[in-house]
């Protein structure tokens, strides 16, 4: 946020502690359960929200030069992504055009793929550069016979995909600034491009990809459910929320946040005391803190809504002079945090959902963020429940 906002969120917060208020949703919200494990509803929520919308697929730093690739399967599609020999990041189908293995995995520096199963061969931008028996596949057009493309962008230091292949007659470019909208700035602001990987985790908790998105989205259980980890650092139940789009913002208040009372509004720094939540959509939570950056990712199971693919990413400065243990630390909270407490519940709660005792859940006007997550998905589901 640049500063301007930060003291219009700041200012906002203090009402709300001293008023024992939030920011409210103007509705409560009603969501069936079976949104979390209906079979139907998932294989919608597949092609709506992991093929139509862009996906995060991480900071530029995971393609720092030139040869740099990624291997991904983003909810059931095979992506590659590359930094092409030019600069430019472009996105693939990671499947040979013969006979559909993949030509590239875990990720790396190359100067071209070779398909392990055939040795077929394709170069950093996708074309196949020949087969390995010429008489066998006579006549074959190899420019024809490329990898497919996904449209895919790098903007403000961050990667995007839109896991669906490019039609004809389609730009292989996506406008992110125009999804963005008023968060374009903010995350500029955050200037991305100057991060290094410090640590990925990955977990597959057995739960839907909505569950581990709605962990963050609210902080009416902090001072419940985190009560012997970090109920203390947060002002519980106590929130601002703005939306972008199908984006959304939810800005949190640390304990420590009282201490700008006493001094002059002009002066005060409140951004020490803030704890931002960006929602990018569909399936992406980044958490800002000063000396790292933190995202969580999670993806639909293949076959089971009921499980999920969730991975927790740390990333640090590039000139930042804290140790290696610093941001271990930091990592092992958050891990404590989620995977302790967090997680754990949401499968009960998944348990829950499924045994057929309830048919709703109900998101309340102080859980503003969650509310317009799930209007955003239906929105973008064209669903009126």
């Amino acid at each position: 946020m640049e500063r301007q906002q930060e003291v219009a969120v700041g200012e906002r917060l203090l009402g709300h502690i001293d008023g024992r208020t939030t920011d409210l949703a103007g509705a409560m919200f009603r969501n069936p359960v079976s949104a979390y494990f209906d079979h139907d509803r998932a294989a919608v929520e597949r092609e709506r929200l992991f093929r139509d919308q862009p996906i995060f697929m991480g900071l530029a730093a995971r393609l720092a030069k030139p040869g740099d690739y990624v291997t991904e399967d983003v909810a059931g599609m095979p992506v590659l992504m590359i930094r092409s020999a030019d600069g430019q990041v472009k996105a693939f189908v990671n499947i040979c055009r013969h006979r559909g293995a993949p030509v590239a995995r875990g990720c790396g520096n190359a100067r071209a793929f070779t398909c392990p199963y055939h040795g077929w061969s394709y170069d950093l931008g996708g074309k196949l550069l020949g087969t390995t028996d010429k008489t066998g596949f006579a006549g074959l057009h190899l420019a024809a016979h490329g990898l497919l493309r996904l449209p895919a962008v790098e903007r403000h230091g961050m990667l995007f995909v839109r896991p669906n292949p490019v039609q004809q007659g389609e730009t292989v470019e996506i406008d992110i600034d125009a999804g963005l909208g008023a968060f374009a700035a903010d995350l500029a602001a955050l200037r991305l491009e100057t991060y290094r990987l410090a640590s990925t985790d990955r977990v597959s908790p057995r739960i839907n990809w909505k569950v581990a998105i709605d962990t963050f989205l609210e902080s009416y259980h902090i001072p419940y459910l985190h009560h012997k980890t970090v109920a203390p650092f947060f002002v519980g139940n106590c929130g601002t929320f703005d939306g972008a789009g199908p984006h959304g913002r939810l800005c949190l208040a640390l304990a420590s946040l009282a201490e700008v009372r006493g001094v002059p509004e002009g002066a005060r720094e409140h951004r020490p005391h803030l704890f931002p939540i960006y929602q990018l959509f569909p399936n992406t939570v980044l958490i800002p803190h000063f000396d790292h950056i933190q995202f969580w990712r999670a993806f639909p199971g293949r076959g089971d809504p009921s499980r999920c693919d969730v991975e927790m990413t740390i990333y640090k400065p590039a000139d930042t002079d804290r140790s290696d243990a610093h941001y271990a630390e930091n990592r092992s909270i958050v891990l404590r945090t989620v995977m302790e407490e967090d997680f754990p519940l949401s499968e009960r709660m998944q348990i829950g959902f499924e045994c057929g005792a309830t048919d709703e859940v109900i998101y309340g006007r102080n859980e503003p963020a969650l509310v317009h997550f799930h209007a955003s998905i239906r929105t973008a589901l064209g669903r009126s429940a």
